[in-house]
């Protein structure tokens, strides 16, 4: 793979960072304009300032959208635990008033008709999902503490 492409000297590479400032390069620019600013010799203040930028924006960048997306799925996880145990919730509020206060739990295939095996069942299973929702929380505000330095 050529490393410089179209780019032939370092008025083009001057010129395409000044474009690439004003918004006005494809994807493919920007892809040769960052495998330029990697590869090639040339060096000025601009070109100096471009690799700085680009380089800053390339690690920074993937750090951030990294845990972006781990506090995403974070906060989804922790939605999810708690739509669970509201679900859970709702589905013991409804089968007691409209049930005759019969539990039905299907686990594994099969079904307990046991009021209090259903009972510890679910207890066992909000148990579960409320430790997994706090170590979901402490791992938010650890990851806020880092980030927080990271900004300092």
């Amino acid at each position: 793979m050529n490393t410089l492409h179209n780019i032939s000297n370092q008025a083009e590479l001057e010129q395409l960072i000044n474009r690439y400032f004003d918004g006005e390069t494809s994807i493919h620019e920007e892809r040769e304009l960052k495998q330029c600013l990697a590869d090639c010799p040339w060096s000025s203040e601009l070109i100096d300032e471009a690799r700085f930028t680009m380089g800053y924006f390339v690690t920074h960048g993937k750090e951030q959208r990294a845990t972006k997306k781990s506090h995403r799925r974070q906060i989804i996880g922790i939605a999810a635990s708690i739509a669970i145990v509201m679900g859970i919730g709702a589905t013991i509020f409804w089968q007691q008033n409209h049930v005759d206060n019969m539990c039905i739990a299907y686990v594994n295939g099969q079904t307990i008709n046991d009021d209090d095996a259903v009972m510890a069942i679910v207890k066992k299973d909000m148990n579960n999902m409320a430790g997994a929702s706090q170590i979901m929380i402490d791992q938010l505000s650890s990851l806020g503490e880092a980030i927080e330095l990271d900004n300092k």
